[in-house]
């Protein structure tokens, strides 16, 4: 019994790394407002853009819906600009995608019609977590994965007018290395949480400016 806990307790230890969601924007209203089962293929089909590109360097913890939640283990870090080339990537992947899938719609249904409007997040932090594995199924806890969920409910889009953005923390941009000058700050709050300050850009003008 004791040899059990210890090894649960092992297996259980905090680690550090790299957290990202990334989070199709709009989808709750696109299937409202559309046919469930087109809207559901062409949600796989854009998830499956977004994981392709992610699992080259993060590991995919667990699909959330319309989001996908990855790590990276702090020993397997890269240079920071290689972080942001990926996530640079993972949109544009998604983007083409969503064009294509749009191209190619032959039926005239309001799924279809209405690809154009999803856009995607990507939210970005450095913290600890904990992999907890119950039933061979793995999870990750701890309060830096509650803070990145939390962050996905912020003023970013209410104050720009972005519909696709990415969102660093201050941890993130850190162990990235890379400049808060050219980003536009807010300050969210959240209960339990407190103040926590992110840093945004916007993916459209990125993604213009690489095509």
């Amino acid at each position: 019994m004791r040899q059990a806990v210890e090894e649960r307790v092992m297996e259980r230890k905090t680690q550090t790394g790299f957290l990202v969601l990334a989070d199709i924007s709009g989808y709750t209203s696109f299937v409202a407002q559309t046919e469930i089962e087109h809207a559901d293929l062409a949600l796989s089909c854009l998830l499956e853009a977004i994981i392709e590109k992610l699992n080259s360097m993060f590991t995919i913890a667990k699909l959330e819906g319309d989001a996908v939640f990855a790590y990276m283990e702090e020993s397997k870090r890269p240079e920071g600009s290689v972080i942001l080339e990926l996530v640079d990537q993972s949109y544009g992947a998604f983007r083409d995608k969503a064009a294509s899938l749009f191209a190619q719609a032959t039926c005239p249904c309001k799924a279809c019609r209405a690809i154009p409007t999803l856009d995607l997040k990507f939210i970005l932090h450095h913290g600890e977590y904990v992999i907890q594995q119950i039933a061979g199924i793995s999870d990750l806890l701890g309060t830096d994965v509650n803070l990145i969920h939390r962050l996905l409910k912020n003023g970013v889009a209410e104050s720009t007018g972005w519909k696709g953005y990415t969102a660093f923390t201050g941890a993130a941009l850190e162990h990235m290395k890379y400049s808060k000058a050219h980003l536009f700050k807010r300050c969210e709050t959240y209960e339990h949480l407190g103040d926590v300050d992110i840093y945004c850009m916007d993916m459209h003008a990125r993604y213009d400016a690489i095509h």
